[in-house]
């Protein structure tokens, strides 16, 4: 996220391990990500970390009295069926609109787009369709979203993995596979495009040894599908010293310096993972 977090990210591009990488606008990142405009990026549509892009007047449901971005993933959720959803989805549509501004500013040659998000909270139906709404009016050239709704076929053949699964992942891909219903319909009026994704069930443990296990399920399922894989890896790290976006969301802090992130990084650079890989997937990072 900040300068180390960004170097194993460009290591692992230079090296041939990922294919793209998710930018967060409203940090230093943009900048830094932004020296390397070769490496292909996606919008990592923040709402839930750091400063937002719109003065925090005209967007006081998403930020606290200091000017940061107040809520998290389920704060978003709740507020968005609550009676102020009308109020937040105007303020959610200033800030995305900004960001999608942003974004493309810092990589200007970029002509089609890829989105996704922090937390993967464009899955809130609010939030999913003021996003739409957004692209839509700037009639923007977005040809990828990301959909983070993870298949549970291709764990469910691995027997061995059952009792390898931490129960925050099993929640957060209910959760998201549920909001997805309420989203498909939509989405598939867009006509933009998306993959099959892997990145929840083992978020914060992709290690080789499991990530292997299930990788044919994944093909088999996206062949018959017809489509493409995304694995998320979040390579990247803060070391001690280095600034956080918001230091008071320790929860934010402590997954930046979790060992998963080292086992991240271990993994999308393996030679094996690399081979098996080869041109079958896309795998994208996250600070």
């Amino acid at each position: 996220m900040i300068s180390q977090s960004n170097e194993r990210i460009r290591f692992c591009w230079e090296h041939g391990c990922i294919d793209g990488v998710s930018v967060m606008v409203n940090g230093r990142q943009a900048a830094m990500m932004g020296e390397h405009p070769v490496i292909p990026a996606a919008l990592h549509l923040n709402l839930v970390e750091g400063r937002p892009l719109t003065a925090m007047e005209k967007i006081p449901l998403l930020v606290r009295p200091d000017g940061f971005f107040a809520h998290s993933f389920f704060g978003l959720l709740r507020l968005s069926l609550s009676g102020k959803r009308k109020e937040l989805e105007r303020q959610l549509y200033l800030e995305i609109d900004a960001q999608f501004l942003a974004f493309q500013r810092l990589y200007p040659a970029q002509r089609e787009l890829s989105v996704d998000s922090h937390q993967h909270t464009h899955m809130i139906p609010l939030v999913f369709r003021t996003l739409l709404q957004v692209i839509r009016d700037r009639n923007l050239p977005v040809g990828y979203l990301r959909v983070p709704a993870e298949p549970i076929g291709p764990f469910l053949l691995e027997p061995t993995l059952y009792f390898t699964y931490r129960p925050v992942n099993l929640l957060k891909n209910v959760v998201l596979n549920v909001l997805w219903c309420f989203n498909r319909r939509a989405f598939r009026k867009t006509g933009i495009s998306t993959s099959l994704f892997c990145g929840i069930i083992f978020s914060g443990e992709m290690d080789e040894a499991r990530l292997t296990k299930v990788f044919s399920h994944f093909c088999r399922l996206a062949c018959r599908k017809e489509q493409d894989i995304e694995f998320l890896f979040h390579p990247g790290a803060i070391l001690p010293g280095e600034p956080f976006l918001d230091p008071q969301k320790t929860g934010f802090c402590d997954f930046y310096r979790s060992p998963g992130r080292q086992t991240d990084a271990k993994t999308v650079c393996s030679d094996t993972w690399c081979r098996l890989i080869g041109k079958s997937a896309e795998f994208s990072a996250e600070g």
